[in-house]
């Protein structure tokens, strides 16, 4: 029997019986689909993590001043502890895991344009903030190195701030007030979007001025110092952020003059750390699992659809073998049949699948759901698992086929 034979007979069986053939073919088409559509939208959870968390910076850590630990000091006597210029200049020297190491103070005041009047969290940066927190401007420019040596007051609007403190009116050079002064806003930023980790405010929330500026109109609680409330580093690789640690401690614990054992000294924060901790290796092989299980169980259903064929057709395969078939045929005859009715149901399961996925790919949604992503490497899973079940599906109805005796069939006949 050839091949055109053989697809003959395998569509003969999926029309002689359409209900049975019509739920058969349903399975294979969904658990196809189901492989397509799981494994695509993990890649999508995946990225929106990632870029959710990452909007706060790419490999941003923070570091932020605490106070003694109650165990190394009497719990009235726990001083607050700060930064200084030298301190973020150490820390430059030292940790070599960051390629950027920045200061940046931080505090919640009153911003003002015209009639509008907001608490807003503003932050006194420096330009190559830029790099660390990953943003673009939108329009205009961002504060410059000749911004911080000359404490100008320049400002730079988050989105949302612009479009909540400036409405449709916004543009640059226009004239705000932060804590009371007149500042000149150079820029508005790009928006973000929804971060999954903060360290206050969402950027798009956020006015940043020179952080000189910013040092010099609020009161520092240092006499004769300026104050720094953040180390802002950007981690060279997420693979380094433990080593980052470790440089860093030993640093900041001589300067400050506290124990190196001291967790509540400083607090080192960073989106590595979360996404590190979560558990997408194992979410994205529960999802593997699922989506198999779910195309095995449609090839359970060609299984029984193939047995009951065989069934059926006992007297056919008794005449066939009594006439001088080779049971070896017979044994062809079925697992091709098998092969041909799992890759009919496979690629409808495929198309469908890969239609679904592109068309929620194309939909505006919130940038907190995560929408399917598909790539070449999981069409070709998808296939591959669906010949893995076709194998298996033919194997037990094409040995059964090969096993009937003609004498005892054609007796019984």
């Amino acid at each position: 029997m050839n091949v055109g034979q053989i697809l003959r007979s395998a569509l003969l069986t999926l029309r002689s019986q359409k209900l049975r053939t019509a739920l058969t073919l349903f399975g294979m088409v969904w658990g196809t689909a189901s492989v397509v559509f799981l494994m695509s939208w993990g890649l999508g959870l995946e990225r929106m993590i990632d870029e959710g968390f990452n909007k706060i910076g790419n490999n941003v850590v923070h570091i932020w001043a605490g106070k003694i630990g109650e165990d190394f000091t009497p719990a009235l006597d726990r001083r607050e502890l700060w930064f200084s210029r030298d301190d973020v200049e150490a820390v430059r020297r030292g940790v070599k895991s960051a390629d950027i190491v920045l200061p940046e103070s931080r505090g919640w005041y009153s911003a003002t344009y015209g009639e509008t009047m907001l608490s807003r969290d503003v932050r006194g940066v420096e330009p190559a903030h830029m790099i660390v927190r990953n943003t673009r401007i939108a329009a205009g420019r961002m504060i410059s190195a000749d911004d911080v040596r000359s404490r100008r007051r320049v400002a730079v609007l988050g989105s949302k701030t612009r479009h909540e403190l400036m409405g449709a009116g916004a543009r640059l050079g226009a004239k705000i007030r932060v804590m009371g002064t007149p500042h000149r806003v150079i820029g508005f930023l790009e928006p973000v979007g929804t971060q999954l980790t903060r360290d206050a405010d969402e950027i798009d929330d956020q006015i940043w001025v020179p952080l000189t500026t910013l040092l010099g109109q609020r009161e520092s609680p240092i006499e004769n110092e300026e104050v720094i409330d953040i180390i802002v580093l950007r981690a060279k690789s997420r693979e380094v952020f433990e080593q980052l640690k470790r440089e860093v401690r030993p640093i900041l614990s001589r300067r400050l003059g506290v124990s190196p054992d001291d967790e509540e000294a400083y607090i080192l924060v960073s989106p590595i750390e979360s996404l590190q901790n979560m558990p997408i290796g194992r979410m994205r092989g529960m999802l593997f699992v699922l989506a198999v299980t779910t195309l095995g169980i449609g090839g359970i259903g060609i299984l029984n659809m193939m047995l009951d064929s065989v069934q059926e057709r006992r007297q056919e395969i008794g005449i066939r073998l009594a006439v001088g078939a080779r049971r070896r045929d017979v044994v062809a005859q079925f697992f091709m049949e098998t092969l041909v009715i799992t890759s009919v149901g496979g690629v409808l399961g495929l198309v469908f699948g890969l239609v679904f996925c592109l068309f929620l790919a194309g939909l505006q949604v919130p940038d907190v759901i995560p929408l399917p992503i598909v790539k070449p490497w999981i069409i070709w899973l998808a296939l591959s698992v669906m010949g893995i079940v076709g194998v298996l599906s033919g194997i037990i109805p094409a040995w059964r086929a090969a096993g009937v005796e003609p004498s005892v069939t054609l007796r019984a006949e």
